[in-house]
């Protein structure tokens, strides 16, 4: 009887300490997007190879390739590498680039070499085609503008010590339910995640979207074959440039993800896999983003106190403090009339998030790329199947 009694002063405890972190990454956020960006002088001469690991490819993926040949940058090249040379989509880009004539692109076939990750070993090859000193790192389904090389390298080159910039990213214009649901997490529950990380421990990983480095720290952390066994390739790669003693700048560009439309299945597994490799990587962050869930603790304070002016005014106010963040990363980073009437999804997002949350600790198992893996200790893969 008492521990039922104590339920609801538990789930007020828990809203307090969610609503505590949410303010602090509204902070973070409004901190990080409001300075404005500092112009560093280039050194001269200091070519780019964009390297992209291809299997199949997006619907949109010419369009997204043409922004990355568009670059306000003196000197780059991209290089598209597809690993398994039976691959349907060969032909079709073979054909873009042709068509690419004031683009210095290239495609290389038969990246592979034997890593767990088939991304990593792709990545390998790639690196190892690629002819300039400096690597940019990005998917096939990343968009950005002419700025984007330029402003990176401008950062990586802001101070000597650093070994990497990475890069946020965003869904601005989502085109289905699914992608607005995924759409709704990076800017409301990743997005800040990253910000408060970086606020009070600094910037010890990588992301995905974007990844800016030399070959020579690459190289000095073992090249891309060290990461090959993990399914978070990009959060190894920045750990161990930073256990090396480089320092990780997350850039102010924000990337666009196109991700084209996902169902709601869609968008369960790929936050479960994600939710599942963030807890493999880094255990007790992912155990401590549980108290994050501030909607879903106030929706079980109102089942179990019932309809009382308590429980209501902490289930608006948890509401309210999630479309203020919604408020702030629309006018700071998403930039987009179109993503806000999807903010209706809010609370069905958080809740669908809590769930995804609790459900990563039933297994360690991750479909991905079409492959069933086990994620075992440190965030390493073994293929199950």
């Amino acid at each position: 009887m008492n521990m039922i009694n104590s339920i609801p002063a538990i789930l007020i405890l828990l809203i307090l300490c969610a609503g505590g972190y949410h303010l602090f990454s509204l902070y973070c956020a409004w901190e990080f997007f409001r300075k404005e960006r500092s112009e560093t002088a280039l050194p001269p001469h200091i070519p780019v190879s964009i390297i992209k690991p291809l299997k199949g490819i997006e619907p949109e993926f010419a369009e997204n390739l043409r922004t990355f040949c568009e670059q306000d940058y003196p000197e780059y090249e991209i290089v598209l590498g597809f690993s398994d040379s039976a691959d349907d989509a060969i032909p079709r880009v073979k054909e873009m680039v042709d068509s690419l004539t004031d683009c210095n692109v290239r495609t290389v076939i038969g990246t592979d070499r034997p890593r767990v990750n088939p991304k990593v070993s792709n990545l390998e090859g790639l690196a190892e085609s690629a002819r300039h000193p400096m690597l940019a790192i990005s998917d096939s389904d990343m968009r950005v503008d002419r700025s984007y090389l330029g402003r990176c390298m401008e950062e990586y080159f802001s101070d000597r010590n650093v070994g990497l910039v990475t890069s946020l990213y965003k869904i601005s214009k989502p085109e289905s339910i699914g992608a607005a649901l995924e759409s709704l997490t990076i800017a409301l529950d990743f997005i800040p995640s990253v910000l408060v990380a970086r606020r009070l421990e600094g910037v010890t990983f990588g992301l995905g979207a974007s990844l800016v480095l030399s070959k020579k720290a690459l190289e000095e952390i073992g090249g891309f074959a060290a990461v090959g066994d993990y399914l978070a390739d990009d959060y190894q790669l920045g750990n161990r440039l930073w256990k090396r003693g480089y320092s990780i700048v997350l850039s102010r560009y924000v990337i666009e993800n196109v991700a084209g439309p996902m169902s709601i299945a869609d968008f369960w597994r790929h936050q479960l896999r994600w939710a599942r490799t963030y807890r493999a990587s880094r255990p007790k962050g992912f155990a401590g983003y549980g108290i994050t869930h501030m909607v879903p603790f106030s929706l079980l304070l109102l089942i179990t106190e019932g309809p009382t002016a308590l429980s209501l005014s902490v289930l608006g106010s948890a509401v309210m403090v999630r479309y203020g963040l919604a408020y702030v990363l629309q006018r700071k980073v998403i930039h987009s009339r179109q993503w806000l009437k999807w903010l209706v999804l809010v609370p069905i997002k958080d809740i669908l998030g809590f769930g995804i949350w609790a459900w990563s600790f039933t297994s360690r198992k991750v479909r991905w790329r079409g492959n069933e893996y086990r994620i075992i200790k440190d965030g390493k893969l073994r293929q199950t199947e």
